[in-house]
């Protein structure tokens, strides 16, 4: 069992309940072995916060067990994917002949996705789902596909129009050029409990004259709707358009079927007030799904490969690369993330100020001997990569919520993908 510093122990008070008074500095956690006679105390962890007590006071004795109590009772959260939607049936269907035009709401969603049975459109036929002002727009033209969400739509309406081929109408007379069966719409976002002090967080655009490298870096960083109703967060892992999230979050092939590949989803300020909102800030999504290499439930990572649209590049974007010879206990790190589905934030300090640091190498979090680190994440931060700002290599791909954070060791996915031979070109370090 591994112990993490007084001062992480403060913070993670401090965030968690509230209710721990700062410890002087020269109070210490005991390393591994200590003799059990010694006159520090060793609890071990609830829910993921590693607590030290010292022969301190009674009242912060009590602090503290107040603290694990409600860490416990359920305070500390696993983040998964994080489930911003609901869906309803909803049934519409065209004549591969007949041009239509309808507009689909739903009151108070914050967003609309259409879940096609199929999409049969015959040659020079168009679908385009637009938001009513037409700031946002998909269109379709052609091909055959099944059982798949269109892209979302921000707010609460989508105006569906088909235009019929101008030839050979007569012969699309009775066949269906689409078939919808359902839709997924956004509810209002649930409070996070990640994040328990003050967030610190930083918007991409914030940092980009302050720390280039790592906002450069940033680009590599995807937001995910997955399945029309779930956010996490991948990452472009090598040159050769493979992208890395977590198992919890596309854990089949037929959910990678399924998946929104959305980058460039940062606002063009700093102080747009659309950084700290769900699904703002669209980018492009570059594919609709993505072809499955490789998944670790006991690692939580899954491998694809992006199917790209037609015309989409990935080359502006760069990609990361894993260090091989994995973390080191005490370095610093910075983690680019879409927490809560928001545009691209960086996570990199604590609420002293401090720059956020690898403060174990052995929790058994989400999974068992992850790393453990302070730096803020939320649900919908799930697949993100924690990189070290002395290489700017992934040492950790982010899993589970709580105080502390936890991350499984990259070097334990590249080693697992390359016993399979599944590691992508130039993907590490």
């Amino acid at each position: 069992m591994d112990f993490v510093p007084t001062q992480s122990l403060i913070e993670c008070g401090r965030r968690r309940a509230r209710a721990l008074a700062p410890m002087p500095s020269a109070i210490s956690c005991a390393p591994k072995g200590t003799n059990p006679h010694d006159s520090q105390r060793l609890v071990p962890h609830f829910s993921f916060c590693h607590i030290c007590i010292t022969m301190i006071s009674f009242a912060k004795l009590t602090a503290l067990v107040g603290l694990a109590a409600s860490l416990v009772a359920g305070q500390t959260c696993f983040q998964g994917a994080d489930e911003i939607g609901r869906t309803a049936p909803y049934e519409l269907s065209s004549n591969g002949s007949v041009p239509l035009r309808t507009v689909i709401s739903r009151d108070a969603a914050s967003y609309l996705s259409l879940h096609f049975d199929s999409l049969n459109l015959p040659n020079g036929a168009v679908l385009t789902l637009s938001s009513p002002d037409g700031a946002t727009s998909v269109k379709y033209t052609g091909g055959d596909r099944d059982n798949f969400y269109a892209e979302y739509i921000p707010g609460g309406s989508i105006v569906l129009s088909y235009t019929p081929p101008r030839e050979d109408i007569a012969l699309l007379d009775g066949v269906d050029a689409f078939r919808i069966d359902g839709l997924a719409y956004g509810v209002p976002p649930r409070p996070t409990e990640a994040i328990c002090g003050k967030d610190d967080t930083k918007a991409a655009v914030c940092v980009k004259s302050s720390l280039p490298t790592q906002y450069t870096k940033a680009q590599a960083v995807g937001r995910l709707l997955i399945g029309g109703t779930s956010l996490c967060t991948g990452w472009l892992f090598g040159s050769e358009g493979h992208l890395i999230t977590n198992n919890h979050c596309i854990g089949t092939a037929t959910a990678a079927k399924d998946v929104q590949f959305e980058f460039g989803a940062e606002c063009a300020t700093c102080s747009d007030p659309n950084n700290t909102q769900q699904l703002a800030c669209r980018g492009t999504i570059v594919a609709t799904s993505a072809t499955f290499i490789r998944t670790n439930k006991n690692l939580d990572y899954t491998l694809v490969k992006l199917n790209l649209k037609s015309g989409v590049s990935l080359a502006k974007y760069g990609f990361l690369k894993a260090r091989a010879s994995g973390p080191k206990l005490g370095e610093q790190i910075y983690i680019p993330q879409h927490p809560a589905g928001k545009p691209r934030r960086i996570g990199y300090l604590l609420d002293s100020g401090a720059q956020g640091t690898i403060e174990s190498l052995n929790i058994n979090s989400c999974v068992a001997n992850e790393v453990g680190y302070m730096v803020d994440t939320e649900g919908g931060s799930s697949g993100s990569p924690v990189i070290s700002p002395n290489d700017h290599a992934v040492i950790a791909l982010h899993n589970c919520g709580g105080c502390l954070n936890g991350g499984v060791k990259i070097s334990d996915v590249v080693k697992d993908l390359k016993a399979a031979g599944k590691l992508p070109a130039q993907s590490t370090v």
